[in-house]
């Protein structure tokens, strides 16, 4: 026998932790240990049976109400209610147990699940949601016996089929789910928005570069974009997001530049992209180099080939790309000159002799972008993301001193070399690489991808793109234990994201218009023998199929019971069969047949056993005997 009451608190418990564990990575020091000692306590109190007052949680309630309510203000709101939510949940876990305390607990971690959403809305939240819901089903359930009778034991088959019963109830309710979030109307922005605004994730790079302004680089891995392509070759994976093209000091920055004609070559190969940013306060709009076009987000194409929303990305969006595989911008009536060939005022003198090397041995812009290549390479120097040079001479310790650096420094002082050799030049900002989800067909770009390299003018051409850090030694990255695995979850985000977060009113609207044009293209077919056989030809296998199901769900002693009554009814018309009882038949028709069946019948049903082979042929035998002597 199992206590109800056991059953009950263990399952409050359960709904309590799945309440708090998505709510737990934002929550302040006090508020994540409050709960799990409140889950502690609660636990012990149902193994000793002892509770806390309200007279102490009441007060201590009201205490945490008012510690956490004097330090609220508009940007702190939503860190403030989750934790006084929280801090409730635990109170209430330790306190009296009724069917109103109970009650309490549910909503509150109802609740914290809901307020989690707020903060992140992954693919991991559906699970979360999903398996409270099917909790709550069945503590409500165990809860209505629970408040008919407090000290009510139950049969362990008794409670399996209760708990049976119960988690079928959420299962039932999925189709309405799917209905109701295809037709429910949604806000176009999350609804944290307005008080959060710029919220989101920060974009892999960055609107400036500074080489020499921090000794290592820190390698995040969170995802920065989804995109779905056909896959391409490896050393196409630049994906461009923002052209640098001045200097402010020794930093690289995006200013107003001149106006030019830039075309991008229509000769080699086109891809085109499904892209989902993750959410950013950058403007700036990532497709493989070099973007054609961008549509699905209002945008600006810039003179230099640079995507730009009307807003920051600061929400889930998608936006669609076609670009040319190519490392070649061409720009008719050519460029300013002088406006690529600034420099920074203090240039070490060891750059400036190798700059002028590079302008004296090469004939052209295209010889002394070769001896560039070759200097840099000559000078044996590794990639690195740690040990960086410091300073305002760091790009000439990076070339003459340590010879390590990051893509920053590869970048920023082949540019500075080109444009002290008289050959203009830019760096673009994006990201180099991706993985490839074979399941789901599209590149995920992570954060530590953030790249910078050159674009350098050449006469007769246009702007080529170079990468010096493929110059360095040492660079790549190597596929990491347990990539597999990753991508498979990274999948399930994707499609969450595709498939839920991105359905917002657009969509709903869409999907109207097209069912209402659907509806208004359907013609109703002339009668047709030949259709109405074969329609018929599928309707009868399946509705044998349902009948055939529906029989299979009753027991074959349940299916015999039920031939015996009609035999009784034929043979005995003036009885009423339905509403006798075995024994009590047996009795009123002294017939000994339905005795016999009466007591076999019986022996099993109040022994709680299933009849065996030899009673059931037994009683087929007595229910044949009875059909063959009805009147």
């Amino acid at each position: 026998m199992v206590r109800v009451k056991s059953v009950l608190s263990t399952l409050t418990l359960c709904v309590a932790l799945i309440g708090y564990l998505p709510l737990a990575p934002y929550l302040d020091p006090l508020a994540t240990w409050c709960f799990p000692a409140g889950l502690v306590a609660a636990w012990y109190q149902q193994r000793s049976g002892r509770t806390l007052s309200g007279r102490i949680l009441t007060p201590a309630s009201i205490l945490l109400f008012l510690y956490y309510a004097s330090g609220m203000n508009r940007d702190n709101l939503l860190s403030v209610t989750a934790n006084l939510l929280v801090m409730f949940l635990s109170v209430r876990l330790v306190g009296e147990k009724s069917g109103r305390n109970y009650l309490q607990i549910f909503a509150l971690a109802l609740f914290c699940l809901a307020a989690s959403s707020l903060y992140n809305l992954s693919a991991l939240f559906l699970v979360y949601l999903l398996a409270l819901l099917l909790l709550l089903a069945v503590s409500l359930v165990v809860l209505t016996f629970h408040a008919h009778d407090a000290d009510l034991a139950l049969e362990h088959p008794q409670l399996k089929k209760v708990l049976g019963v119960a988690g079928l109830m959420p299962v039932a309710a999925l189709p309405i789910l799917l209905v109701l979030f295809v037709i429910l109307p949604r806000t176009q922005f999350p609804l944290w928005d307005f008080l959060n605004r710029g919220g989101g994730n920060r974009a892999g790079f960055s609107d400036k570069v500074k080489p020499g302004a921090a000794a290592s680089v820190t390698e995040v891995k969170a995802v920065v974009l989804r995109a779905s392509s056909p896959k391409v070759p490896e050393n196409r994976l630049y994906w461009r997001g923002i052209v640098l093209n001045a200097l402010e000091g020794n930093a690289w920055v995006r200013v107003p530049g001149p106006q030019e004609r830039s075309m991008v070559p229509g000769s080699a190969e086109q891809v085109r992209q499904e892209i989902y940013p993750e959410p950013s306060n950058s403007p700036y709009l990532v497709a493989l180099n070099i973007p054609r076009q961008i549509s699905g987000l209002r945008s600006v194409n810039e003179a230099d080939v640079v995507f730009k929303a009307r807003a920051p990305l600061d929400k889930r969006v998608k936006y669609e790309a076609v670009s040319t595989l190519s490392d070649l911008v061409r720009v008719n009536g050519g460029i300013d000159r002088d406006f690529y060939l600034g420099v920074p005022a203090q240039v070490s003198p060891r750059m400036r002799e190798a700059a002028r090397q590079l302008s004296q041995s090469g004939r052209s812009d295209a010889d002394k972008l070769r001896l560039l290549e070759r200097f840099v390479r000559s000078q044996r120097i590794s990639y690195a993301t740690s040990g960086l040079p410091v300073g305002n001479d760091a790009l000439d310790d990076f070339l003459f001193g340590k010879k390590r650096g990051s893509c920053e420094f590869f970048a920023s002082s082949s540019a500075i070399l080109l444009r002290l050799a008289g050959v203009p030049a830019r760096l673009v900002g994006g990201y180099r690489g991706g993985n490839y989800n074979q399941m789901g067909g599209y590149y995920q770009v992570t954060e530590d991808m953030a790249h910078v390299w050159v674009e350098a003018y050449l006469d007769g051409r246009g702007w080529v793109t170079v990468d010096p850090t493929a110059w360095s030694i040492g660079f790549g990255r190597q596929a990491a234990l347990g990539d597999t695995l990753r991508m498979y979850a990274d999948a399930l985000g994707f499609y969450w994201n595709k498939a839920v977060i991105s359905y917002d009113l657009d969509k709903q609207i869409s999907l109207v218009r097209k069912a209402g044009g659907a509806v208004r293209q359907l013609h109703l077919p002339a009668f047709s023998l030949k259709g109405t056989l074969v329609g018929l030809s599928w309707l009868l296998p399946l509705g044998a199929a349902v009948l055939w199901y529906l029989g299979r769900s009753v027991s074959r002693e349940e299916r015999l019971l039920r031939r015996f009554l009609r035999a009784v009814a034929r043979r005995y018309p003036t009885l009423t069969v339905e509403r006798s009882g075995l024994f009590d038949l047996a009795q009123r028709t002294g017939d000994p047949q339905v005795r016999e069946f009466a007591i076999i019948y019986g022996s099993a049903l109040y022994g709680d056993r299933r009849l065996q082979p030899v009673e059931l042929e037994n009683l087929k035998r007595l229910v044949r005997g009875i059909n063959q002597h009805h009147p």
